[in-house]
This record gives structure tokens, sequence and C-alpha cells, in this order.
């Protein structure tokens, strides 16, 4: 965000795009609103922006009438981009010459949840410390890897910034509000929200293992953890267990009692996990996609692809595709 006068409003467009977050834009205009309200002056006013004069239909199915369009909206200090879950297809040329030219003329350029695609496409991320929704986070690699993506809840770097979206949205709106007009401020207004402390940009977006998984044993969330952090070159089983601490057998056990599959099988899946993302979120040929999953050819990803999923690689591709097509079609 650019840091503007102490006096002066700061005007935020948000941007939305078709299948946008609808909890992300209003957690973060409900934060300014309300740091209007406990400021008790106009220190905040924002609009939202669509491609076209059509309402944007939000990821929950709502439609929303923008009060602009990109082309002719009024000028803004900070502009976010607001994608849900097909952030990697909403990059359209002329929404990128848009940004770019905002970013020139000095207003800040931010994104939530897979809006990050939009800013790395538009050449808006180099050099720049940048997050996404942890979902993304291996495609966007894979797409970008000479980016600096980081885990963090959400990014500031300079004027361009970057949120893994939901309730983080609020974390960093309070930081924007803290940097302008002071912590005390922003606490008051995390009050409000009943947010019961403003998480740092450093804290992990990923749930972690015991509650995205069930995961209650250390030594099994350890492995899954060397698991999920080896896929595109994966390390034997007994390395596994000799880096947790125990036994192959033992490790075998832990993740049949915890798991209910072996952790070959688990590890395998992880790899089939990481492939459908990469297969649905990006345009790596199949083959491409096995390498950086682990698999030796595109034929043996496509076998255990199909056993995993019911289709095949090239199928699931041109089901997604089309599906994305009859939603832009509905909406």
């Amino acid at each position: 965000m650019i840091p503007t006068d102490g006096g002066k409003t700061e005007r935020y467009g948000f941007l939305l795009c078709p299948g946008h977050p609808m909890l992300s834009v209003s957690a973060a205009i409900d934060t300014l609103a309300l740091a209007n309200y406990v400021g008790q002056k106009q220190l905040y006013s924002w609009c939202t922006i669509s491609q076209d004069a059509e309402p944007a239909k939000s990821m929950n199915g709502l439609s929303v009438q923008a009060d602009y369009t990109f082309r002719n909206a009024p000028p803004l200090t900070s502009v976010v981009v607001c994608c849900g879950v097909d952030g990697h297809q909403q990059a359209m040329p002329e929404v990128m010459s848009w940004l770019r030219r905002l970013r020139a003329s000095g207003t800040g350029v931010g994104a939530v949840s897979t809006g990050t695609w939009v800013l790395a496409r538009a050449g808006l991320l180099k050099g720049r410390r940048c997050t996404i929704h942890w979902e993304d986070r291996a495609p966007f690699r894979e797409t970008f890897p000479d980016l600096n993506l980081t885990d963090a809840l959400f990014e500031t770097d300079g004027p361009v910034f970057t949120c893994s979206g939901g309730t983080a949205v609020v974390d960093l709106t309070l930081t924007f509000v803290a940097a302008a007009h002071g912590i005390d401020l922003a606490n008051k207004v995390a009050e409000q929200l009943l947010h019961d402390a403003i998480r740092s940009p450093a804290a992990t977006n990923a749930l972690n293992h015991q509650r995205r998984l069930g995961i209650t044993n250390p030594h099994v969330r350890k492995a899954v953890k060397i698991m999920e952090n080896n896929l595109e070159d994966p390390i034997t089983l007994p390395e596994i267990a000799s880096r947790v601490g125990l036994s192959q057998r033992h490790l075998d056990r832990l993740f049949h009692s915890h798991l209910g599959r072996s952790p070959k099988r688990y590890y395998l899946e992880c790899r089939l996990r990481m492939a459908r993302s990469l297969v649905r979120q990006t345009d790596l040929s199949i083959m491409e996609t096995a390498v950086a999953c682990g698999f030796s050819s595109s034929s043996y990803l496509a076998k255990w692809y199909a056993r995993q999923f019911g289709t095949t690689p090239r199928e699931e591709r041109r089901a997604f595709a089309l599906e994305h097509l009859e939603e832009e079609g509905r909406s």
C-alpha cells in the first residue's frame, strides 16, 4: 500500500473477478468502514469494480452490481484483485494492462486469494515477496519458479501486497490501518470485529496437519511434512523413517493407525493431489506435470491418476476447462 498523508482519505478499489470470494471482499470493506466509525472521520472510502458492465457473480452464486468497470474507475490509492478458485484463468489482457498503468502512476496494487495469479501474469510481482491461497501454492511455484512466493498469510512489499484469502484479509487490512493511523485504532477495530489478535504476516496460511487431517501423532505429522516437501523428487521410506527417528515398521504401523493407509500409499496420494492441482490450474503438459510430481512418465502418472480419480489427466483438464466455460456462460 502507498503511504499517504494522515489527513487524506485513502480510496480502495476492489476488482471483482468472476467467482470472487465474497467473504474476502466484505471482510476488507467492513474493516475499512469500522476504521471510519472508530476513528470518527472519513479515513477510507471504497468502490467495487468489474471487468464489464454486467453483475459480477461471486463464488457463492450471488451477483454484485459493481460501481464501475475498470475502464471508468476513479483515481484510487490502491486496487485489490479479488479472485476465487480459478484465479489462474482471470488474467485478461485489458485488465493486466490497466493494472500495469495504475502501478506505473503510483497506485498500490494487491490481490486476495488466487488474485496473485493475475498480478504475476501482469509482471507486477518480479523481485517482490508474494503469497497465495495454500491450495494454489504448488501450481503457482511450478508456473512462476523465479518469483519469491512465501507461505505467509499476507505479504506487503512496498506498494504491492498479496493475501492468502479468507479471514486473513482482516489481518492484512488491520495492518494497513495500524501503519497509517496507529496500532491503538487498529486494535479498537479488531475489538469491533471480535477479532482476538492481529495476526502477523509471517503466520502460515496452510492449516496445520493436526487441524487439516486430524493427525495428533507428532511422528506422523513430521513424516507427512517431509513427504509434502519432497514431491518432485520423492525420497525413500527408509530415509523418511530415519528422519522421523523411527523404524520403517513402526512408522508403517503409525500410518495405518492414524491415516488408515501405508506411508507408501499416502505418499503416492500426496503426489497425485499435486498432479491434480497442476492439471487444473496450469498449462504444463502432462509430461511436465508427471515430472513435477515425481512420476517417471506421463503414462505412469495417467495409470495411477485414473485409479485415484476415475479419469485421466487429459480428460480431467478438458472437463475442468469446459465447466469453466459453462460457468462463464451462466454468469
